[in-house]
C-alpha cells in the first residue's frame, strides 16, 4: 500500500494553442510572444493625435505598424485583402480610409509601398475640398467608364485595341526567339550562333514558312560538327543558309563551292568549249536540288 503515485504538475502551455481572439478561450499578451519596436512619441502621438482619427482609422494605423516596424522595415508593399484579415474591415473600404489617412499625412505612399509617417508634426486634418475628393473617388475604373459617355467609351477601346496590337508585334520576335531557345536542345551545335545570325537565320526559315523542330536542330548540329572539323564555325555555316536562301544544310555543298572557287583561274584561261563546259558544270554542282533543299 506504500506505492503511491506522485502527483507531478507540468507548465500550462495552452497559451501558444488558445492565444487567438477567434477560439473565444483565454487570450493573453505577452511580450515573450513578440513584441514591436515604436517610437515613444508616436505612441504618445496616437493617444492624443493632432488630427481627428476614427476606429477604423486607428484600425489601419496599428496593421500598418505591424506590417512594417514590426519587420524593421519604414514601408512595404501589403494588399487590401491582407489588412481586411487583420482589421476584419472589408477590403472594398480598405483604399478609402487609406487615401484619407494619406491626406491627414499619418500614413505616406513610396511608390507601390505604405508605411507610417514618422513626422507626426506633420499630421493635419483635411481640408473642405480634400475631403470631398477623398470620398468622391469611384472605387473602380469600370465605374469610371461606365459614367461616361459613350464617345469617351470607344476612344478608349480603341486606343486599348491598338496598344496591345502594337505590343503584340513589337514582343513577338522575342517571345519566337525565347520560347526556342528555351524549348530545344542545342547541345549537338558546337557552338551557339552570335543574336543577329541567329534572328536572321530564325526570320529566313519563317519567310520559306519551314518550322524549326528538334529534328531541324539535331541534323543541322551534325553537319555543323563536320564543318567545325574542317575549320568553319556556326556563324559562318548559318551565313550561307541566309545569303543562299538555303532550307537545309549540308557541309559538303560548301566544300565544293569552295573548290569550285580555287579552280575558277586555271579553266577561265582555257578557251576550249569542252573545258568551258566542265567549268560550268563543277560552278553547279555544289547548288542543292530543290528536293534536297526540302529535306530539313
Amino acid at each position: 500500500m506504500n506505492n503511491l503515485a506522485e502527483v507531478y504538475k507540468f507548465p500550462d502551455k495552452r497559451g501558444n494553442e488558445i492565444n487567438q481572439h477567434d477560439t473565444g478561450g483565454y487570450v493573453k499578451a505577452d511580450i515573450e510572444q513578440g513584441y514591436d519596436r515604436l517610437a515613444q512619441k508616436l505612441t504618445d502621438t496616437l493617444a492624443n493625435p493632432p488630427v481627428k482619427l476614427s476606429a477604423r482609422e486607428y484600425q489601419i494605423v496599428f496593421a500598418v505598424i505591424s506590417k512594417t516596424y514590426r519587420w524593421q522595415k519604414k514601408n512595404d508593399w501589403m494588399t487590401n485583402t491582407q489588412i481586411s484579415s487583420l482589421t476584419g474591415i472589408d477590403s472594398t473600404n480598405i483604399g478609402k480610409i487609406i487615401k484619407g489617412l494619406i491626406a491627414k499625412k499619418v500614413l505616406f505612399r513610396d511608390g507601390k509601398n505604405t508605411g507610417i509617417n514618422p513626422v507626426v508634426s506633420d499630421w493635419q486634418e483635411i481640408n473642405t475640398s480634400q475631403k470631398q475628393l477623398v470620398e468622391s473617388t469611384p472605387k473602380t475604373s469600370q465605374k469610371r467608364l461606365a459614367n461616361s459617355s459613350k464617345t469617351t467609351k470607344k476612344l478608349v477601346e480603341n486606343d486599348c485595341h491598338i496598344r496591345k496590337e502594337t505590343n503584340t508585334k513589337d514582343n513577338i520576335k522575342k517571345i519566337n526567339k525565347k520560347s526556342l531557345l528555351e524549348s530545344l536542345d542545342f547541345s549537338t551545335w558546337p557552338a551557339m550562333p552570335s543574336n543577329q545570325i541567329f534572328d536572321d537565320w530564325i526570320a529566313m526559315r519563317k519567310s520559306k514558312k519551314a518550322s524549326v523542330s528538334q529534328t531541324v536542330i539535331n541534323n543541322f548540329g551534325a553537319q555543323f560538327q563536320i564543318a567545325f572539323q574542317n575549320g568553319l564555325s556556326v556563324d559562318e555555316c548559318l551565313s550561307e543558309c541566309i545569303t543562299r536562301n538555303w532550307q537545309g544544310f549540308k557541309y559538303s555543298w560548301i566544300a565544293n563551292a569552295n573548290q569550285t572557287q580555287y579552280s575558277n583561274t586555271g579553266q577561265r584561261q582555257s578557251n576550249n568549249i569542252g573545258d568551258q563546259l566542265a567549268y560550268l558544270q563543277d560552278s553547279l554542282s555544289h547548288i542543292p536540288s530543290p528536293h534536297d533543299d526540302e529535306v530539313l
